[in-house]
C-alpha cells in the first residue's frame, strides 16, 4: 500500500493491521492508541470552549487545545515512524555475512536499527506522559457531560503507554548493552508517571461527575 500509515482510512488501517503485513505493529498501535487518547482529551476542552458557564476556563482550555494538537500531531508522525524503524531493522538483518568485516558490518546495522526502532515508542511514552499531565486538570474544569471522555482519554494513553513501553522492552532486550538498558529504564519510570497520572484523573472525575 503505497499510502502513509496515518493517512489511511480506519477501515483499511484496521484491515493493514490485520493481515500479514509487517505494519503496522505494537510500535505503530501504541502510537495511535495514544492518538485517541489525545483527541478525547481535545474533545472534552472543544466542548467547553466557547460556553459561557465555563467562561473562567476558557484560557486553560485554548492552552491544553494548544498542547494537544501538537501532541496528537506527534503521535501520528510517531505510527508512521515506527513502521520505518521496522524496515530498518528488515534491512540491517538482510545485510550480508559472508566475511568478518561483512558480519562487523551487520551486527553494527542492526544495533543502530534496534536503537532507532526503540527511540520511537520512547518518544510516544514522553509524549503521554506529557498529554497524560493535562488530565487532572481537564477534570476539574471541562463541560461535566464530557467527563466520561477525559476518563477514557486516561485509559487510552495509559494503555498506549504501556503499549509502547513493551516495543521499547522488547527491542532492548535483543539490543543489550547499558545505552538500552537506560532507555529501558527510562520507559518503566515514564510508564510508572503516566498510571499514576491516569489514577489521579479517575479520582478527581470521581468527585467531580454529577
Amino acid at each position: 500500500m503505497s499510502k502513509s500509515l496515518s493517512s489511511l482510512s480506519v477501515g483499511e488501517f484496521l484491515q493493514q493491521a490485520a493481515s500479514d503485513a509487517p505494519v503496522p505493529g505494537g510500535g505503530g498501535i501504541a502510537a495511535l492508541a495514544a492518538a485517541l487518547g489525545a483527541a478525547m482529551a481535545s474533545m472534552a476542552a472543544n466542548f467547553t470552549l466557547g460556553r459561557p458557564q465555563f467562561a473562567q476556563h476558557e484560557e486553560a482550555m485554548r492552552r491544553v487545545l494548544a498542547e494537544l494538537a501538537s501532541l496528537g500531531e506527534a503521535f501520528r508522525q510517531a505510527i508512521d515512524e515506527d513502521a520505518r524503524a521496522f524496515a530498518g531493522i528488515s534491512e540491517a538483518y538482510r545485510l550480508p555475512k559472508d566475511t568478518e568485516s561483512a558480519k562487523a558490518s551487520r551486527r553494527s546495522a542492526i544495533a543502530g536499527a534496534l536503537t532507532d526502532a526503540m527511540r520511537v515508542p520512547l518518544g510516544v511514552l514522553r509524549d503521554c506522559r506529557r498529554a497524560a499531565e493535562l488530565l487532572p486538570g481537564l477534570a476539574g474544569a471541562a463541560n461535566p457531560k464530557l467527563l466520561s471522555d477525559v476518563e477514557v482519554a486516561a485509559i487510552m494513553l495509559e494503555a498506549a503507554a504501556r503499549a509502547a513501553w513493551v516495543n521499547v522492552r522488547v527491542n532492548s532486550r535483543q539490543l543489550g548493552g547499558d545505552a538500552a538498558a537506560g532507555m529501558e529504564s527510562e520507559a518503566g519510570e515514564l510508564l510508572a508517571s503516566v498510571g499514576e497520572l491516569a489514577r489521579k484523573t479517575a479520582a478527581k472525575l470521581k468527585r467531580n461527575v454529577p
